[in-house]
This record gives C-alpha cells, structure tokens and sequence, in this order.
C-alpha cells in the first residue's frame, strides 16, 4: 500500500490506534520481495486473534511497518482492551508459550520503568511498537483496518538492535499476553525464499537473554509533548536515564557500547555502565 501522504497516514491509524505516530509519518511502503523484508503472522486460535505484521528496510530510511488482517479484537471489556503490541527479544516455542518470549527488545535498557512518549521516540524501547504508534483499540467485530507506519529506530540490524529471530506479542491492558508470534525472514533462514517459515533457529540473532530482567516498579512518564526531560527532571528520576537511541537517518548502522560514568538520579550521583549507541562503519550482513 502506499501512502501519499502523512495526512492520509494519520486518518487511517487513527481509526485503529489510541493515538497517532508522531514522527516519521507518511513514508511510502516498499514492494514485498525487497532485500530487507521479514514477517509475523501473531495469532491466539482460541480467541480468534490474528493479526500480520510486516517490515521492510532500506538503507538509511526508516523502517516501514504494515499491520493488517487483524481480527479477534474486540471490544468485550472481558479481553482487556486497548491492545499494547510489542517486539519481544526471544522466539516463541513450538509449543505456543507466548511467556518465553521474555522482555521487550531493548538494547539500550530504557526498561519498563520509563513509560514511552511517542513524542519522544529515541527515548523508548525498541520494541515498543503500540507505545510510539499507538495501541489497538477493539471493535465490536474483532475486526480492524490495515495500518501502516514508518520506525527510525526499528533495525535489520546490527544484532544487538535486530528485529530478525525475535517476536510479537499482543497483549491485554493488564499485561496479559493473549497472542503471539515470531518473525520469519529469508534473510536469517527463519523463512524460505516464499517467505513460509522454516521452523529453524535465526542464523544471524544468536545471543538471546535466558531470563527476563526485573523492571523497575512504578513507572515513570519521563516527559510529554516533543521535548525530552531537562537535566533537572533527569536527576530526579528514580531509575537511571538511558542514552537515546540513534535513528537510521543519524547512523544506517550502530554498534553498541558501554559507557562508565556519573549518572546523576533519584538526586544522587552515582558511577554506573550505561549502554550505548553509536555510529558504526561495518558494512551492513544483508
């Protein structure tokens, strides 16, 4: 589908979403096919959710995302709408185990004690897609319109970023995990050229987290509108800030580092590792 403009964009996510995108709207889809290209069809039989996610990935461009055949969402309060999505940082078993798919992706370990404002993405987790584009609200029928964004900081790669070999997971509001699914693409032999999965390991995300972390409690609204939080704000967060994440625009690709320091929170000054991105020069694996 292609979108010609970010006015056209924002009517159609809003018909879906609780709230809007609010950076990198309008970016035309490339045609299924492309070099950089992966896919999740997250389904819960039982319940009747399915849902397709798509990605597409081109050199310094952001990451094109299309959601669609989504029903199962319905507005019966008993499912526990709107419906936060994420991607997780592990595959789903055969067996269908949406809990082992562990945390959310996110390489610079913002955790989920910072809520994500949309208004200031390269301060959210990776993976949390419905935090920056908004969460699915139901409908009477299950039902919803397909819907298409564009992500600066959703990445092929490097590996530490990478959303190849991981999953989706669509929950309730409460956190419940009702459907789930793992990304397949060509590009790590998690699917055939026909883009059917194979059912075999990712070949290139290998480095997977054995247990989740503990996330701190309670959250904390970092900041609202399109500005980030002041210095002083910063200091008096009870967690420690992360670095912000780079976007594709700023670095293609990223590797990542960890930074020792004085990091001032909860108004005290304390010398921890921090990770973060930073431009990298490596000839990108696909």
């Amino acid at each position: 589908m292609l979108f010609t403009s970010a006015l056209l964009t924002l009517s159609v996510l809003s018909s879906a979403f609780a709230a809007p995108q609010h950076e990198d709207e309008g970016a035309a889809l490339d045609g299924r096919g492309k070099q950089l290209y992966a896919q999740s069809v997250v389904a819960n039989p039982a319940l009747g959710i399915r849902l397709k996610f798509e990605f597409w990935g081109k050199k310094g461009h952001p990451t094109s995302v299309r959601i669609s055949d989504i029903t199962g969402l319905t507005n019966d309060p008993k499912l526990g709408g709107p419906f936060p999505y994420h991607i997780h940082t592990n595959p789903i078993p055969p067996n269908g185990d949406c809990t082992k798919a562990l945390a959310h992706l996110d390489p610079l370990n913002l955790t989920e004690g910072f809520t994500c404002n949309p208004g200031d993405p390269k301060h959210c987790q990776t993976g949390d897609l419905s935090g920056k584009h908004g969460k699915f609200n139901g409908t009477a029928s299950g039902k919803l319109s397909s819907v298409s964004y564009s992500d600066a900081r959703v990445r092929f790669y490097p590996e530490s970023h990478s959303l190849l070999g991981r999953s989706i997971v669509v929950h309730a509001s409460n956190k419940t995990r009702l459907a789930c699914g793992n990304i397949t693409s060509y590009l790590d032999g998690t699917a055939d050229w026909s883009f059917k999965p194979t059912y075999q390991p990712s070949n290139y995300v290998k480095d997977y987290p054995t247990v989740a972390p503990v996330q701190p409690s309670p959250p904390v609204v970092p900041s609202t509108g399109n500005k980030g939080p002041t210095p002083k704000e910063i200091a008096a967060f009870p967690y420690p800030f992360p670095y912000p994440a780079l976007s594709i625009q700023e670095a293609p690709n990223v590797k990542l580092v960890s930074v020792t320091g004085p990091v001032k929170y909860n108004n005290t000054e304390q010398t921890i590792t921090r990770p973060k991105d930073v431009k990298s020069s490596a000839k990108p694996p696909f």
